[in-house]
């Protein structure tokens, strides 16, 4: 290969490379690539700051499919990554930076304007009838959303881990029955496919089952709940402990653990039924 050749090739080498890190390996693109070419979507941002890199990140993608499809769903998570890019921001923003004394102002005004930015994103959802903006705005204070919310109880609307396990929120206080078996039509819905209902409803309702049956005086239910929630790594009392708040012979304990697991394990492959609890059905 001659020296014209071999500079061609190491150029062109070199172009593919940079293109690929613009783009990223997965062949999206890049929040440097989403800002040169939607600017207004970083606009007021801490960009080239360090803080807060992740939650930023997320909320150039997130501003970025409310551009390429402004639905009430995307802007609900957009809104919701605003906020969590605000906790992060009022954290950092009074940390003097030991460089660029400029930083400090951009914080402060990122600040600023992720409030303008929540503002402006409840204004343009508050007369939205997408059953997750209804019970997002009323789990955020939104009482007049409540009645709105509760209409759907029963419609396919509501038919999702996430809002059934809402409307057990409601109920827990009303009809611990009920609550438990709304949660258990949560676990239902649950496909296995689905990493954030894994990762932040499904524990949330193993631990809801747990606690709302030990209210009722099911402690076998509750016994099994907890032992469920074990397998999940949640913060629920050791073995120990549960045999001493729960007094079952040893029979009954080895049933529970064998059932907990076939549970535990029906739900992580989306397969849960609440007939699995025939066995200790009261």
């Amino acid at each position: 290969m001659n020296l014209r050749l071999l500079t061609r090739y190491v150029y062109r080498l070199g172009l593919v490379t940079s293109l690929l890190l613009l783009v990223g390996c997965d062949g999206q693109p890049t929040t440097n690539q989403v800002c040169e070419t939607h600017p207004e979507l970083c606009e007021g941002l801490n960009i080239g700051d360090g803080q807060c890199r992740f939650e930023r990140s997320d909320l150039i993608f997130d501003r970025l499919a409310v551009d390429q499809k402004p639905t009430d769903l995307n802007k609900l998570t957009e809104l919701k990554q605003t906020k969590a890019y605000l906790r992060c921001m009022e954290l950092v923003a009074e940390i003097e930076p030991t460089t660029l004394k400029q930083r400090k102002t951009k914080r402060t005004e990122a600040v600023y304007h992720a409030y303008d930015a929540i503002a402006r994103l409840e204004d343009e959802l508050e007369a939205s009838y997408q059953p997750p903006v209804i019970y997002y705005r009323w789990s955020q204070g939104d009482n007049g959303a409540l009645p709105q919310f509760l209409k759907l109880e029963g419609t396919p609307h509501l038919e999702t881990p996430q809002l059934q396990l809402g409307l057990a929120t409601y109920y827990v206080s009303r009809d611990k029955a009920k609550t438990v078996e709304i949660l258990l039509h949560a676990l239902e819905l649950y496909d296995g496919r689905d990493l954030t209902v894994k990762q932040d409803v499904i524990p949330e309702v193993i631990k809801s089952l747990a606690t709302t049956n030990h209210a009722l005086k099911r402690f076998e239910h509750a016994y099994l709940w907890a032992k469920v929630g074990q397998s999940y790594n949640l913060p629920i009392a050791n073995s120990d402990r549960l045999s001493r708040l729960y007094t079952l012979s040893e029979q009954q304990e080895t049933s529970l653990q064998r059932l907990a697991f076939e549970i535990s394990a029906a739900i992580d492959d989306g397969n849960f039924q609440a007939s699995l609890l025939a066995p200790i059905t009261q």
